[in-house]
């Protein structure tokens, strides 16, 4: 028997993974102590470790995978329907970049306003537990409002704090929803705030700070620790700067 950190250290692969999995039914412990709490796998459950691994790196969602290790659905299918998904995404893209033609990178013009980031309640995830691919957060969120039945209620956004106190930042993942309120939502306040609608490549989003930190420097106004970055459609994005 092997605790959580020492099957994780032989299954590569991090513990808020494993507690995912754990929580979602896909890889549950084989015995819990009682008296610490402690969760415990066995040996064998390895092979159902790298079976979630494989799956997931192909793009395949907790839910989907959770059907195949239930005998619910059949995994040679599913590999099939991802791989058609693959092989039409491609000729799209191809069609796309065929039809394409050379553009030139938007100029940022716009200047900085002052506005409220506006109150809602998000599912979120801490992207400061472990190491993990940030963009599959976004996915992540989503696949859960779909699969609890949950509202979305505007672009998902990334969400900055302490970011004057190296030791205190962390960043979260949010999306907000309208009909759902639990222990995996927070509730974001009305916030006055400098913002900036941001037109450039998301590489290149160091722009829009810039902006902001010599806007509130010639106009006397002080900037908290505390960040968002709202996601569009358009590909731009919306930076809203908390300010003291």
């Amino acid at each position: 028997m092997y605790t959580s950190g020492q099957f994780a250290i032989m299954g590569n692969v991090g513990r808020k993974a494993l507690r995912i999995y754990r929580d979602e039914g896909l890889l549950v412990p084989s015995s819990i102590n009682e008296e610490n709490g402690y969760y415990y796998y066995d040996e064998s459950q390895l092979i159902t470790l790298e079976t979630i691994k494989r799956l997931r790196s192909i793009g395949l969602s907790l839910f989907e995978i959770k059907q195949i290790l239930n005998g619910k659905a059949d995994e040679k299918a599913i590999v099939a329907s991802k791989i058609q998904e693959a092989e039409n995404l491609i000729k799209d893209m191809k069609d796309m970049l065929s039809n394409m033609k050379p553009k030139t990178e938007k100029k940022q013009t716009s200047e900085p306003d002052i506005r409220s980031f506006k109150k809602c309640t998000c599912l979120f995830v801490d992207e400061n537990v472990d190491l993990e691919k940030l963009g599959m957060s976004v996915g992540k969120l989503y696949e859960k409002a779909s699969r609890l039945g949950i509202n979305v209620a505007g672009n998902h956004f990334a969400l900055y704090e302490g970011m004057n106190d190296e030791a205190a930042f962390s960043m979260k993942t949010c999306l907000p929803v309208s009909n759902y309120n639990g222990e995996d939502t927070m509730n974001m306040f009305e916030e006055k705030c400098l913002h900036i609608n941001f037109t450039g490549s998301f590489s290149k989003i160091s722009q829009a700070y810039q902006i902001i930190y010599k806007y509130s420097a010639d106009h006397g106004i002080k900037l908290s620790d505390r960040a968002y970055e709202v996601f569009n459609k358009d590909m731009s994005v919306d930076v809203y700067y908390a300010i003291k």
